[in-house]
């Protein structure tokens, strides 16, 4: 049998790099800007739990997964996860294709993504020329084991991110940027053992004394420091100066602490030592392993109110919501046609796609004469679409609606490369879906067989003679 290497520690956080290079600094090649912690957020909503102790749980999953082998080989967009959901409880993402939707936000500190936005942070002179324009980013995945820093400067993986975060509208300091080549890096990370978290249930409500997990990443150097002496370099450094090494190193962190103060925008808690640096932005952990925050910081250790001193602020889980709400609605209107997106606006306002906007007036377009037959099959359509809401799961429609679009598909290419009647082709598109739905079915149902059957055998061997 061939031996694979043992997988890392479960991973929750993830090292985030910021490089930058500005040629009117005397930069030649990137340098270390910032660093901290980061972590993946699931875009889609986590799955129904399904009870793994039933016998026949496998059978469930075989159900599941022959449903979504019908929905694929008919819809090329994979549907959203979740259970069941109103339209207007959907995330905005939810009704982006899967081909431009994103699996997962990764979720940082704004001031370290950026930190030419924060002055009040960062004073150093030289920031004021840096833009978006000079940075790159990066994540990377460390042995969550391996906490000796003589042993921990090498990286299991990084991963490149878009340069192209979207930071808090109101100056919290949150920021959401995304993975370059995602498929392929989500899968590796998952090998890596690096966890997809979710955001705590916005029901759920914290008491004082509650025990939460700080996850992340120490830096060994201080950050602050570092970016002082950048700003002793610049002021002198030649064209033709080598940039020195970055001595700053990332080792995996953790501690629990116990929350002692909540406000609508910020919780702090309580840990036995104060959170050292780099773990901004890391995820803080309730005990159902969900995300209830991410670290803003710590209050001065020299605090007058000794209970609050060096104690640890995040940003709470209700607040996170909101913003990822903001920067999902963002992207969708930059991904859909704007039609499209006011669609969506009227669904999640909790309106009807066919009903009519009040503010159009038809009567006094006389060109919408020559498409009444086009606005009539668009409405029945739409009616169509509607009914089936009601009866149906979002991931069910969703199908249904990419069979019918591909099989429209079909049919006017058909018709282009070999003409005939209208009614024939299309009676030809729907065989060829029936088929290719039967031979799926018929492999499915095989292999369920000899499931059931181990099942059978089992029980038994095991029942009461």
């Amino acid at each position: 049998m061939r031996k694979t290497a043992p997988l890392a520690a479960k991973a929750r956080s993830l090292a985030l790099n910021v490089h930058f290079k500005h040629p009117d600094l005397g930069m030649k090649e990137y340098e270390i800007l910032s660093r901290a912690t980061a972590f993946l957020l699931s875009v889609d909503p986590p799955m129904p739990s399904v009870d793994n102790t039933s016998p026949y749980n496998h059978l469930v999953k075989s159900q599941q997964a022959r449903e979504d082998l019908l929905m694929k080989q008919d819809y090329s967009y994979d549907p959203a996860g979740g259970s069941p959901r109103e339209a207007k409880d959907l995330g905005w993402l939810e009704f982006c294709p899967g081909t431009f939707r994103p699996l997962a936000h990764v979720v940082a500190a704004s001031h370290v993504l950026s930190p030419w936005m924060w002055k009040n942070y960062y004073p150093q002179p030289w920031l004021e020329k840096i833009t978006q324009d000079h940075v790159r980013y990066s994540v990377s995945v460390y042995d969550q084991e391996k906490k000796d820093v003589s042993k921990n400067h090498e990286p299991l993986a990084t991963f490149g991110l878009n340069p192209y975060p979207i930071h808090h509208p109101n100056n919290m300091d949150l920021a959401v940027v995304h993975l370059k080549s995602e498929e392929g890096a989500l899968k590796q990370m998952g090998a890596l053992g690096v966890e997809m978290l979710h955001l705590a249930d916005k029901e759920i409500l914290f008491d004082k004394g509650d025990e939460v997990l700080f996850d992340g990443y120490e830096i060994t150097a201080d950050h602050y420091e570092a970016m002082e002496k950048m700003n002793d370099q610049f002021e002198t450094r030649k064209e033709t100066a080598e940039s020195d090494d970055d001595a700053r190193v990332f080792v995996p962190y953790n501690i629990k602490g116990n929350l002692i103060f909540a406000s609508p925008d910020r919780f702090l808690a309580k840990t036995e030592t104060p959170l050292p640096e780099g773990v901004c932005g890391g995820p803080v952990i309730d005990n159902n392993g969900n995300v209830c925050g991410v670290v803003e910081g710590i209050i001065p250790t020299d605090h007058k109110e000794t209970e609050l001193a060096g104690a640890a602020s995040f940003i709470p889980y209700f607040r996170i919501k909101q913003f990822v709400d903001f920067a999902e609605r963002e992207m969708l209107a930059k991904i859909v046609p704007k039609t499209l997106f006011d669609k969506v606006v009227a669904l999640k306002d909790g309106k009807a796609l066919h009903e009519k906007d009040k503010s159009h007036n038809i009567a006094g377009d006389q060109s919408l004469k020559e498409k009444d037959q086009g606005i009539t099959m668009d409405r029945a359509y739409q009616e169509m679409v509607q009914s089936i809401r009601q009866t149906h799961s979002p991931e069910q429609v969703e199908a249904i609606i990419g069979t019918v679009e591909r099989e429209q598909e079909e049919v006017l290419d058909m018709i282009e490369r070999e003409g005939g009647d209208l009614d024939e082709i299309i009676a030809k598109v729907r065989t060829k879906t029936r088929e290719r739905q039967r031979e799926i079915l018929k492999e499915m149902e095989s292999t369920d067989i000899e499931d059931a059957q181990i099942v059978s055998d089992e029980q038994a061997a095991t029942a009461p003679k």
